[in-house]
This record gives structure tokens, C-alpha cells and sequence, in this order.
């Protein structure tokens, strides 16, 4: 049985070389996590709680780090533990 392929023309080509390059640009830039602006990323940390946060995003760089010590950053995960201290003197009393 004899199979026929069709001859890929100029425009093929060039539509195949183009949807792979932007594939992978897509790829990579989904991947890369550390390129997103600090004013998006602290968009993200306000969905988190300072738990949350601290667990999440200590320890991974020093770019995150310097986020975390941020003042409106800070306070979060200050109220955090400052709430987690209060219930903690509230079971110490029973």
C-alpha cells in the first residue's frame, strides 16, 4: 500500500517554526516564578495569611526573603503570630 505524504510548502514551514517558537517561549515563561514584579507578587501575598507566607516563601532566595521584611508584609505575618501567641495564653489557662 502505497502512502502519500504531502510536501510541506514555505508558509508550513515557516507557520511550524513560528508555533514552536512561541511554544516554547510560552513554556518558559510560565516557569519562571522569580520574573513576576514585586508589585504582583505582593497581589499574590494578599491572599495568603502570614502563616501562609512565611511557609511558602521563606528560605527560597534572598529577593523573597527581602519581601517577606517588607513592611506591609511584616505586619501580616506579625498579626499572625501575634494572634497564634494569644491562643496560645488562652490554652495555658485552662
Amino acid at each position: 500500500m502505497n502512502q502519500f505524504k504531502r510536501k510541506l510548502s514555505s508558509d508550513d514551514l515557516l507557520e511550524k517554526k513560528t508555533t514552536k517558537k512561541l511554544r516554547n517561549e510560552f513554556d518558559q515563561f510560565m516557569t519562571c516564578f522569580e520574573d513576576l514584579s514585586n508589585e504582583l507578587l505582593f497581589e499574590i501575598f494578599d491572599y495568603l495569611d502570614g502563616y501562609g507566607l512565611y511557609e511558602a516563601f521563606s528560605n527560597l532566595s534572598s529577593r523573597f526573603e527581602q519581601l517577606l521584611y517588607s513592611s506591609s508584609v511584616l505586619f501580616k505575618i506579625l498579626c499572625y503570630l501575634i494572634k497564634l501567641d494569644e491562643v496560645f495564653n488562652i490554652f495555658k489557662q485552662f
